[in-house]
């Protein structure tokens, strides 16, 4: 016993001489720093003097007292306080003087050289390739074509932010858009990623950033990314938080990556009519292009809270849309022989009556344009917001001439960095729908567990069949949502 007691405090000393020592040595470290701390700035004072006083700065300093003074006398005279004949003479007196024109030589020639290697400096960094996880993404190109690319570099979570490992993703005619320039503009502000397609995705989650605590390593998530703000095709993508959410445990990847993009139009279509379960019973609405993904959802949550549902769509689609819920359909000649029209739809409406909403979805049979007189289609007693363009439509942002499109960048960052000073954060949430954000993707989770909605799988695809899957689910043939998968 004696002998334990004895090792015990010997070792009890060890420790003690150790944390002496640890903090002897950590005072002494941090004496040394302080004092190198202080030499610096001294000498950096000491430059700063010596430069004050050079006979250069002082003779600037005079010839700039000297020129106040004059145009405080000029004011009071009531001339001008710098005329361009004062300017001349002060330049022509300025560059007679040999010193101060070897002097603005050795500037410009300074300013040259050390622009130029700062310039080349940054282009070596810009395409000096980005540490981080590789993964395969599909990169957009300036020929509207996308490849699969297989080593892309993902960077880490930051603060705020979740790295997920993407399962599946989908494609719609937004994407075709994106592909031909819609938000270019907006997002060059945005993203410097290649990654523009993919709108809706779920995954898992690989890792997280400081700050958030509502995910953690492992959770099964979804979420969706706006056509300003990059896209979803990627293998390992990094995004915030407030974007993503968790994804129903009884949907695999492929039918959660249907939802979120489609859901998230939906909600926000409802939500412009101000449909809810409590105020849609007996209401007839009238959905066009029903097939879509969009549409799909939309009929399907009127249905279970009791509206009456006409689907506007291609004679093929009408059985799938019959099973989910669709009361009436009306035929619509598409496709490339014959463009749909409203007219097709304005007969309907004066053989069965008008509807108290009608939304316009990007599905197979939708007119092109939108209807230029809504009221035609609505009951006297419906507002002529009830007709809802679900369809998405160029941007303000990519219409601007030059001109207005600097004012634009100016006032866009003015707005970012006051936002930033307030605290608000430099995030751009507040240009997301705010049902694509996490609280309206958990709406989407709450009706997918009730039963209300389920999601309509049409096809998935591979990443090297991108091309197949956009031009199906751009097609005449698609009902529901496409994906791809990553296998």
């Amino acid at each position: 016993m004696d002998e334990l007691k004895h090792r015990a405090e010997e070792k009890i000393g060890a420790l003690h001489e150790a944390a002496k020592v640890a903090a002897n040595s950590s005072r002494t470290k941090v004496q040394d720093v302080f004092h190198q701390t202080a030499e610096a700035i001294q000498r950096i004072r000491e430059a700063f003097q010596e430069l004050w006083n050079h006979e250069l700065i002082a003779q600037s300093r005079d010839r700039a007292a000297a020129w106040g003074r004059e145009a405080a006398q000029r004011v009071r005279e009531g001339a001008l306080p710098l005329s361009p004949v004062v300017l001349y003479q002060e330049l022509v007196a300025l560059f007679k003087d040999h010193m101060w024109r070897r002097s603005m030589i050795i500037f410009v020639c300074g300013a040259m050289v050390g622009g130029s290697a700062g310039v080349i400096i940054g282009l070596r960094a810009a395409t000096r390739a980005p540490n981080g996880p590789h993964a395969r993404a599909l990169h957009t190109q300036s020929d509207q074509t996308v490849i699969l690319v297989e080593d892309a570099v993902s960077p880490g979570a930051g603060a705020g932010e979740v790295l997920v490992r993407v399962q599946a993703f989908s494609v719609c005619p937004a994407d075709r858009g994106v592909l031909r320039g819609r938000a270019s503009a907006l997002r060059s502000l945005l993203t410097r990623s290649p990654v523009t397609v993919g709108r809706g995705f779920a995954g898992v989650v690989l890792d997280v950033g400081v700050g958030v605590s509502e995910l953690e390593m492992g959770d099964e998530v979804w979420g969706c990314v706006s056509e300003w703000a990059g896209g979803a095709a990627s293998e390992l993508l990094v995004i915030r938080s407030t974007r993503v959410s968790k994804r129903p445990r009884s949907l695999a990847a492929d039918a959660a990556a249907s939802l979120p993009y489609a859901g998230a139009l939906a909600l926000r279509a409802l939500d412009r009519l101000r449909y809810s379960p409590n105020n849609c019973r007996g209401k007839r609405v009238a959905i066009v292009g029903a097939s879509s993904g969009e549409g799909c959802a939309i009929l399907q949550l009127l249905s279970s809270w009791g509206a009456r549902c006409t689907a506007a769509t291609p004679r093929a689609l009408a059985p799938a849309l019959k099973q989910m819920g669709a009361h009436e359909i009306v035929e619509m000649e598409g496709g490339a022989a014959a463009a749909a029209s409203w007219l097709q739809l304005e007969a309907a409406a004066a053989r069965a009556g008008p509807w108290d909403g009608v939304l316009a979805c990007a599905g197979p049979g939708a007119p092109p344009q939108p209807h230029p007189h809504p009221t035609v289609l609505l009951k006297a007693t419906a507002p002529r917001s009830a007709l809802v363009e679900l369809r998405a439509r160029p941007l303000i942002t990519d219409r601007l001439p030059l001109p207005l499109w600097a004012v634009f960048i100016a006032s866009f960052y003015t707005f970012r960095a006051l936002r930033w000073m307030v605290g608000l954060g430099s995030h751009t949430d507040w240009l997301e729908e705010r049902h694509q954000l996490a609280p309206g993707l958990e709406s989407l989770r709450l009706l997918v567990d009730a039963g209300q909605l389920v999601p309509v799988l049409d096809k998935v695809y591979l990443p090297q069949d991108f091309e197949s899957a956009l031009a199906h689910a751009c097609g005449e043939e698609a009902v529901g949502t496409t994906v791809i998968r990553f296998p």
